[in-house]
C-alpha cells in the first residue's frame, strides 16, 4: 500500500453535533472543533480518486465506511475490487479479496493520518500547520517534512465536512469525498473485528 493510501486507511470521520450558530457563521476551524464535540460512532459512504500531476485519474474507488470512538474504523470497498480496510484499535488489516491475500501491521500512529483531526482536532495543532482556514475551507501542512503529505484540504458543505484532499511531492493528489452520513449509529462491536478467510496468503508488516 502506498503511504497516501494508508492516511486513508488511518482513522476517518467528522461529526455534526447541532451548533447553535449557523454553520456560515463559523470559519473551517471552529467548524471542525464543533464538528468533533460528542462524536462516538459514524457511518457513510465514500468515493476516493487519485490524479497525477497531469490531473488524469489513475485510481478510483468507492464503498461505505464505519468509525468508532477513539480509533477503530473499517472500510469496505466495493468498487471497482472488493476490499476491506479494518482497525481494531491495535492492527490494521487489509484484505484484498481478489488477490486472496490479506496484510497486518500495527495501526498507525495519530501523526501519520491528518483524517484523525476529524475526530481530535487538537491533533491538527499538534502535527499540522493551518495555512488557510474560511468558511468552508481548511487548508494544513505537516510540521514534519518526512510525512507523505505536502498539503492537505479539509472542505464543508451545509455544516458538515464533505471532502478532503490530500496532495504530495510527486503532484499525485487523494480526494476522498464522504457522503450519506450518518451520525452516531448504533455499530455492532464485531464489525470492527477482522478474521483472515481461510486459505488466503497473510503478509505481515506492510
Amino acid at each position: 500500500m502506498t503511504g497516501l493510501h494508508r492516511m486513508f486507511f488511518a482513522a476517518l470521520m467528522a461529526v455534526f453535533s447541532g451548533v447553535v450558530m449557523a454553520a456560515g457563521d463559523l470559519d473551517g476551524r471552529r467548524q471542525l472543533d464543533a464538528f468533533a464535540e460528542g462524536l462516538d460512532t459514524l457511518s457513510g459512504e465514500f468515493e476516493q480518486v487519485t490524479t497525477d500531476s497531469r490531473g488524469e485519474v489513475t485510481e478510483s474507488a468507492s464503498g461505505r465506511f464505519y468509525y468508532a470512538s477513539p480509533d477503530r474504523f473499517r472500510w469496505d470497498y466495493e468498487q471497482p475490487f472488493p476490499q476491506e480496510i479494518v482497525a481494531d484499535g491495535e492492527q490494521l488489516w487489509h484484505y484484498d479479496e481478489e488477490l486472496e491475500q490479506v496484510t497486518v501491521r500495527e495501526q498507525p500512529a495519530a501523526a501519520e493520518s491528518p483524517l484523525l483531526v476529524l475526530t481530535r482536532p487538537g491533533l491538527l495543532d499538534q502535527f499540522y500547520r493551518v495555512v488557510f482556514s474560511g468558511e468552508s475551507l481548511i487548508e494544513f501542512e505537516p510540521l514534519d517534512d518526512s510525512m507523505d503529505i505536502e498539503r492537505g484540504r479539509l472542505l464543508f458543505e451545509d455544516g458538515r465536512p464533505h471532502v478532503i484532499a490530500l496532495d504530495d511531492s510527486f503532484g499525485q493528489q487523494t480526494r476522498l469525498v464522504l457522503k450519506n452520513l450518518e451520525l452516531n449509529p448504533d455499530l455492532d462491536p464485531k464489525r470492527f473485528e477482522f478474521e483472515p478467510p481461510a486459505g488466503v496468503d497473510i503478509l505481515e508488516g506492510y
